[in-house]
């Protein structure tokens, strides 16, 4: 494929991406300049929450969908599209459960209602718009994302209009935005639920395919996850918010990233049958295409993070003082940038439990860290057990790597 082609196809999943992740940071943006800094820091440990949760509907379900849905022809990837959301309906129960259940542990019932209904519109809207990617169909998911995730910071800030926002007022503006966004990709995308007498079998070959993208996924999420529960547990929610503040800065990447984490794993799964170096080849020009400008974003805020808080939090912030704390993030994200776009390479190629030691590898030197540079350092501390844990991953993921293309496709590990 010409390089105009690899650029042309990143640059409609990037857009897309860029959408969710316009709307996921001005949300944040939005919410950490109206929310006293205890409630935002309990929006932000309710939503990672529910991203921690959603891992296992994007492991099991989403994944192999994606996987099995970009090598087949369109009638039989409508049917099992079809049969996927049938699976992913079974899922969720047990997940809403587990979900209400901690709320209330949580002292959080009012949110029960609001925050259930809204996963399970947006867990919905993403298989749909997942069934789009697996077609490379980016440009026609940008309308239902423009829709769902410009649409919740829309609804929230109308909110606004009439004073002070309530934690339920805003999970009911997000699953409305879900829902017509929901509308708009299953039009989009015709799923076929007439044949499913196969479900079962899908259902073990989603489980084959998706039990080590789950031990993966969850594996590094959990980085993020112990630092925001761990910083509750030490210094109160105020600093949750402080690092979740950080982390949004750092989070001005994810467009790209994203973006080419949803085009890889595709890409790489169509070359896999000639080997993992001719899948890595045909990976590697979306990887080199994303280096620039996240070498441009992170050297930003090396150099100028003062500027970047000032812009997106005001003067007076609460958050002005995060100066060192994102300079360490962007450094360590620097190092983590070869590391993810790896391991989205090994989920394309069935090598998922690759991505798990690698990822594992960095959560070890994150749980062995996070203690005694936060009870030190604070925040900037947690920051940099981030830091540490991206450099492990970079190490080992280049490794395993050279190890796959040398090998072909013989077990590595």
């Amino acid at each position: 494929m010409r390089i105009n082609a690899h650029l042309l196809r990143s640059s409609w999943t990037i857009l897309d991406q860029g959408v969710v992740s316009l709307g996921a940071f001005l949300l944040n943006i939005v919410l950490a300049r109206n929310l006293p800094p205890d409630e935002y820091g309990a929006f932000a440990l309710v939503l990672g929450t529910l991203v921690l949760v959603q891992l296992i509907n994007g492991s099991l379900i989403f994944y192999p969908m994606s996987i099995r849905c970009t090598v087949l022809p369109d009638g039989e990837r409508q049917k099992l599209i079809g049969r996927s959301l049938v699976l992913l309906g079974l899922l969720c129960v047990p997940l809403l459960l587990l979900v209400g259940i901690g709320l209330v542990l949580m002292g959080r019932d009012e949110l029960v209602v609001p925050l259930l209904v809204y996963f399970a519109i947006w867990q919905v809207q993403e298989a749909l718009r997942r069934g789009l990617f697996a077609e490379f169909r980016h440009r026609d998911a940008l309308i239902g994302d423009v829709i769902g995730y410009l649409g919740q910071v829309a609804l929230v800030l109308l909110l606004l209009q009439r004073g002070s926002v309530e934690l339920p007022e805003v999970f009911q503006a997000l699953a409305l935005a879900s829902a017509a966004a929901l509308v708009v990709n299953y039009w989009q995308v015709g799923a076929n639920f007439r044949e499913l007498r196969s479900l079962r079998e899908t259902m073990a070959d989603f489980w084959q395919l998706g039990r080590w993208s789950l031990a993966n996924n969850l594996t590094g999420a959990s980085r993020v996850q112990i630092f925001l529960w761990g910083l509750t547990a030490l210094f109160g929610p105020a600093a949750t918010a402080s690092f979740q503040a950080a982390f949004n800065v750092i989070n001005l990447t994810n467009p790209i990233l994203l973006g080419l984490c949803n085009v890889i794993p595709q890409t790489a799964a169509r070359r896999f049958q000639d080997g993992y170096d001719s899948a890595w080849q045909a990976a590697r020009p979306y990887a080199f295409a994303g280096a620039l400008p996240i070498m441009l974003c992170y050297g930003v805020l090396l150099v100028m993070p003062e500027a970047i808080l000032h812009v997106l939090y005001g003067p007076n912030s609460a958050y002005a003082g995060l100066v060192l704390p994102i300079r360490i993030l962007a450094a360590g994200a620097l190092l983590g940038y070869s590391a993810d776009m790896v391991c989205s390479y090994m989920h394309g190629v069935d090598a998922a439990r690759l991505a798990l030691l690698i990822n594992a590898l960095g959560t070890v030197a994150a749980l062995s860290l996070f203690l005694p540079l936060a009870l030190n350092l604070g925040v900037a501390g947690a920051c940099a057990a981030v830091a540490a844990s991206s450099l492990v991953r970079l190490i080992a993921s280049q490794w395993i790597l050279s190890r796959m293309i040398a090998d072909g496709r013989r077990p590595v590990v």
